[in-house]
C-alpha cells in the first residue's frame, strides 16, 4: 500500500486520502525551509497508519517541528492559539482588530449601533482609503464548525439595517460588510456572500489570502501561541488591547508590568519567547 492509498480520519470523522503536499504546505506556512519541512514529513510518513486521525498527525508534525525549529513549532499551533483566545470570542474580536490595524486599517471595537429597526452589537469596524467596513468576527471553538448560509444571511440583514440606520442619523455610514472567522464557510455561504459582494475571510478562504496567511505574512501571531500563558495573563493583556506578540516586544518591560500587573521577571520570559516567534531564524 502506497501513501496515497492510505486513508486518514479527518476532524469531522470522514475519511480522506493522506496528502503529503498538504502537510508540506502547512509546515512551510510557518516560515520553515523546505529541507525542514521534508524532514518532518518523513517522520510523519514513518508513523503513518490507515485511518490515523488528523489530530494525531498534527501532533506528530508539531512535535517534530518543535525539535528542529522551536519557533516554527510554536507558529504551527496558530489555529489552537486562536481557540485559546477565550470562550466568549471577545478576545477574538480584539485580535481581528489588531490584525487589520497591522494592515493599515483604522479599527475599533464599539459596543452597539442602532440601525433603522433595532440595535446591533458591533464586533469590529475598519476604515481605509475612505471606506468603512462593518465586520462580524465569528469565533468557533471547534475546527469542524462552519459559517453557514444562515450566519451569512443574518450578517447581511444586519448590514442592511445599519445602512438604513445611517440614512436617518442613527449610526455611522458603512460602505461594506465583512465576515472574518477562524472557521470555514459552507459552499452556500460563499455563494450568497459573493453574490452580495461581501468580503469573506476564513481559515482557508480566499485562496489568495486566507486568514491564516494574513497572520503568517506579517508575523501577526497572537500571544496565545505561547504554551504557558495563563488565562489571567491573557485577560491582563486583552484589557490593555495587547493581542499580538509583535506589539508586545516593542513595549518596555517596566511599562508592561505597570499596565498589566504582571511581574517584570515573568514578562521578560514572555517577551523573549515572543521575539523568537516573530523573528524566526532571524532571532
Amino acid at each position: 500500500m502506497t501513501e496515497k492509498d492510505i486513508l486518514i480520519t479527518k476532524f469531522d470523522g470522514t475519511l480522506a486520502p493522506f496528502d503529503a503536499q498538504k502537510i508540506l504546505s502547512s509546515i512551510m506556512r510557518t516560515g520553515a525551509d523546505e529541507a525542514t519541512a521534508k524532514k518532518v514529513l518523513q517522520a510523519v510518513e514513518s508513523k503513518l497508519k490507515p485511518k490515523m486521525k488528523t489530530k494525531t498527525i498534527y501532533a506528530i508534525v508539531r512535535k517534530e517541528l518543535a525539535n528542529i525549529k522551536p519557533w516554527a513549532g510554536v507558529r504551527y499551533t496558530l489555529r489552537e492559539a486562536i481557540v485559546k483566545l477565550g470562550p466568549a470570542g471577545y478576545n477574538f474580536e480584539k485580535y481581528v482588530s489588531a490584525v487589520l490595524s497591522a494592515y493599515g486599517y483604522k479599527t475599533a471595537t464599539p459596543d452597539t449601533y442602532r440601525g433603522a429597526c433595532i440595535e446591533h452589537e458591533i464586533d469590529v469596524t475598519a476604515e481605509k482609503d475612505g471606506r468603512t467596513a462593518f465586520i462580524e468576527a465569528k469565533f468557533r471553538h471547534d475546527f469542524t464548525s462552519t459559517i453557514t448560509i444562515k450566519d451569512t444571511m443574518a450578517t447581511w440583514a444586519r448590514f442592511l439595517d445599519l445602512v438604513d440606520g445611517s440614512k436617518i442619523g442613527n449610526c455611522p455610514h458603512f460602505d461594506e460588510v465583512w465576515i472574518v472567522t477562524n472557521a470555514s464557510f459552507t459552499d452556500q455561504s460563499l455563494q450568497f456572500g459573493h453574490c452580495k459582494h461581501m468580503k469573506l475571510i476564513g481559515w482557508n478562504h480566499p485562496t489568495e489570502q486566507t486568514f491564516a496567511q494574513m497572520v503568517d505574512i506579517n508575523s501577526l501571531y497572537p500571544l496565545t501561541v505561547l504554551n504557558d500563558l495563563t488565562s489571567s495573563e491573557i485577560s491582563a493583556f486583552a484589557r490593555t488591547d495587547l493581542m499580538l506578540c509583535r506589539e508586545l516586544i516593542t513595549i518596555p518591560v517596566d511599562q508592561l508590568s505597570s499596565t498589566t500587573q504582571i511581574p517584570q521577571r515573568r514578562l521578560q520570559k514572555i517577551l523573549t519567547e515572543c521575539a523568537e516567534v516573530v523573528d524566526g531564524d532571524k532571532a
